[in-house]
């Protein structure tokens, strides 16, 4: 072996041996800093008025539990118009169902949204064009404005 091959071979040795040292070393968890911020046990209720620990929980737990879920005001345009033929299954049935989450401000927020099941993808493609344009009233908890998943269910049962 020549000299350049041998030196190569044990660096790759020792840096083999290095790395195994530090991998025996566990990673230290990083905290996130928390400074002058009051956090309140989640098994406790929220107290009425402290938006900071509503917003906080609700940042925690897109679908926690609030006092008032987010509701559609203005639902225009209407969802699933002019529905193709093509996108009914043989025996006339349809679903669709998906989740977003809706603001403070009572606007669906599109990076959000996710196809819970859709029978043909002609539905879920239609409420994803209308739900975006929607207005909300959202969420409540502890007289708070918190942001919350919104669930969007429609289906058509089969004929007869």
């Amino acid at each position: 072996m020549t000299r350049t091959r041998v030196a190569l071979i044990a660096l790759l040795a020792g840096a083999a041996g290095s790395m195994a040292a530090c991998a025996a070393k566990p990673e230290p968890e990083l905290a996130p800093a928390v400074e002058n911020v009051r956090v309140a046990p989640a098994d406790k209720p929220v107290a009425f008025g402290d938006c900071v620990e509503a917003r906080r929980r609700a940042a925690e737990k897109p679908d926690l539990v609030v006092d008032s879920i987010p509701r559609p005001l203005v639902q225009k345009p209407a969802p699933l118009q002019k529905v193709p033929r093509t996108a009914w299954r043989k025996d006339g049935s349809a679903e669709v169902k998906v989740d977003v989450l809706i603001d403070t401000l009572g606007k669906a927020d599109m990076k959000t949204f996710t196809v819970i099941t859709a029978s043909n993808p002609w539905f879920a493609t239609n409420v994803r064009g209308v739900i975006g344009k929607w207005t909300f009233k959202p969420a409540e908890l502890a007289g708070c404005k918190v942001p919350r998943t919104y669930h969007f269910m429609a289906s058509a049962p089969a004929r007869r």
